[in-house]
């Protein structure tokens, strides 16, 4: 990965928007030819193209651009967010057990907000840091580009992060030496349910002799700044591509077993595990030694998603008034709003406002944007069409509201060919859709956010750890895509564990239950690998064992599409491999 100065700079200007686009050929020579125009390149496959926000690209755009094959469509992550790990009965096999595991010899890559390196439940018996290395994304680095290991931010080594460890105990100030602190705290957090080393034994992790290799995730600082009604945190897809493509190198340089863990997601793209970042993740785990784990999302219960059939051509798709109803809250000002129709369905889109002006059946346009503004509420609608969407063949219909008015919207889909007539509809995740806004008819399944649609990692569930039962906001698949999407289910729910500054924090949610199994796979891998027993393990292994590793309640089927195969049970999963 490389970048410069000035695009290590434009990652923090709000007035630029980065896209990852898929390029051949000389791409760095084609974008410097256009004015406030940069480019990161990630590897010979990808690259980030940052753009002022005036000037935009999009799908319809790549004509533009002799290099560029592909460029993803906007989308904003956040995170999983939200005892568990005793309801897993980890403790069966770690230390003291005829397993003895601990995670040692493996490295668990952590893709979030920071992590607390001056805490003592990711210091080693010595008092040192098992902190690998932090690269930091949202610290600007003061060396030139050539000697920077990273494309931009900043990357802190176990030697330095040592030396800030030392600097603290002293009395000094740590952070003049390593100056990456996790504000939000999330990292910290999860840091600590994989891997604490359990200085405070009702701290301790599931693998709490593992290694960490920490990215900081820079934030999307020009979506913050466009949606000021955004409460949560907010990444671009640019800075998980390169995170992970970092992660990639890291591992190649050194072989030691790496668990990636991906605590974040979006509803927006394709559900199919065909998106471009989906698609890339997996090209990473065909590597020997290499998993990633994350969450199912915790949309099930927002109402960001609807589903249905058009009957035929000339109809308007059911329920109710032949429309998706869209309830808009109040406080929305903002709104993405995606439509994806089954390939070869090709759909009309017309959006009704609450006062019933209407944009009429919106012609389809390729390689333009369409741009409504009603009179009466003062709306802006942008609608894209992408047919076929290059990266999965399904229509893609982008809906962009700014200056949103409250009320109850129409979005009335028009059958212009008619195959089987299916189609879905993914909103923003809470967060940035405020509460209140929902579609009217929502479809609580089809909720997994990406990139846990991918075929390889292993996607994690939430339940009630205290009375076995679902809980209302874990992701689930869509009726037709059960096999192969959730793994297993882990405990989600008031989880104890590290928080910054020497405090503790309980949190909730799929970022929780992945957590878990991200440890649970350190140990695996500890097995396996380390101890030399299966010497050659993939991400789909560790699916597989993960799978066999689990406990059914009576009535229940498996694979379902709450918890995949079933609540993990790790004495249960050791029994099936050893």
């Amino acid at each position: 990965m490389k970048g410069s100065i000035n695009s290590n700079k434009i990652l923090h200007d709000i007035n630029y928007d980065n896209y990852i686009v898929q390029y051949r050929g000389d791409i760095e020579s084609e974008i410097s030819g256009y004015q406030d125009s940069y480019v990161i390149i990630i590897n010979d496959k990808y690259a980030i193209v940052s753009v002022k926000k005036d000037v935009e690209i999009n799908l319809d755009k790549t004509s533009y651009f002799r290099t560029i094959e592909y460029v993803n469509p906007p989308a904003m992550f956040t995170l999983q967010n939200i005892s568990p790990i005793e309801a897993s009965k980890v403790s069966a096999v770690q230390l003291g057990t005829p397993l003895n595991l601990t995670g040692k010899g493996v490295n668990v890559a952590i893709i979030d907000t920071g992590i607390d390196y001056l805490s003592e439940e990711f210091l080693d018996l010595n008092g040192k840091t098992r902190i690998d290395c932090i690269w930091d994304q949202t610290i600007i680095s003061s060396e030139q580009s050539e000697n920077n290991p990273v494309p931009f931010g900043t990357l802190y080594t176990r030697d330095k992060i040592n030396d800030a460890i030392t600097a603290s105990k002293e009395g000094k100030s740590p952070y003049e030496i390593v100056p990456s602190k996790d504000e939000i705290g999330h990292g910290t957090n999860m840091a600590g349910i994989i891997g604490a080393a359990g200085k405070n034994p009702k701290l301790k992790g599931v693998a709490p002799e593992c290694n960490f290799v920490v990215v900081k995730l820079i934030e999307a600082l020009s979506y913050k700044a466009e949606f000021d009604d955004i409460t949560v945190p907010v990444f671009n897809i640019s800075s998980i591509f390169t995170a992970l493509q970092f992660l990639y190198e890291y591992y190649q340089s050194n072989y030691t077993p790496l668990v990636i863990y991906l605590p974040l997601g979006s509803p927006l793209g394709n559900h199919d595990g065909n998106g471009l970042l989906e698609q890339f993740i997996d090209s990473l785990l065909t590597n020997n030694g290499i998993a990633l784990v994350t969450g199912t999302g915790n949309e099930r219960n927002t109402g960001g998603h609807t589903s249905g059939f058009l009957a035929e051509i000339g109809t308007v798709n059911v329920p109710a008034a032949g429309n998706i109803e869209l309830e808009v809250a109040p406080e929305q000002k903002h709104l993405w709003i995606e439509v994806w129709c089954d390939y070869p369905n090709v759909v009309l889109v017309e959006i009704v406002s609450p006062s019933g002006e209407s944009t009429n059946a919106i012609p389809i346009t390729l390689n333009r944007t369409n741009t409504y503004i009603f009179s009466f509420e003062k709306t802006i609608v942008k609608v894209n069409y992408y047919i076929p969407e290059e990266n999965t063949g399904d229509e893609l219909i982008r809906l962009r509201f700014s200056k949103l008015q409250p009320g109850l919207w129409k979005i009335r889909l028009n059958a212009s060919y008619v195959l089987n007539g299916r189609y879905n509809a993914w909103m923003s995740q809470k967060g940035i859709a405020a509460n209140g806004t929902r579609f009217t008819f929502a479809d609580p399944f089809g909720t997994v956010t990406n990139p846990a649609n991918s075929i390889y990692p292993i996607v994690v569930a939430a339940y009630n750890q205290n009375n076995n039962t679902v809980v209302d906001y874990s992701g689930t698949t869509s009726l037709t895509a059960i096999i192969d999407r959730i793994d297993v289910a882990a405990g989600g729910v008031n989880a104890l564990t590290v928080a910054p500054n020497n405090t503790t924090s309980v949190v909730n949610g799929t970022s929780v239950s992945a957590a878990i199994v991200a440890g649970i796979s350190a140990l695996i891998f500890n097995w396996g690998i380390i101890n030399g027993i299966e010497k050659y393990m993939f991400c789909q292994t560790l699916r597989a064992y993960l799978e066999k590793g689990v406990v059914t309640r009576s009535g229940d089927v498996s694979p379902n599409p709450y918890w995949g195969y079933g609540f993990l049970n790790i004495p249960k999963l050791f029994e099936n491999i050893t």
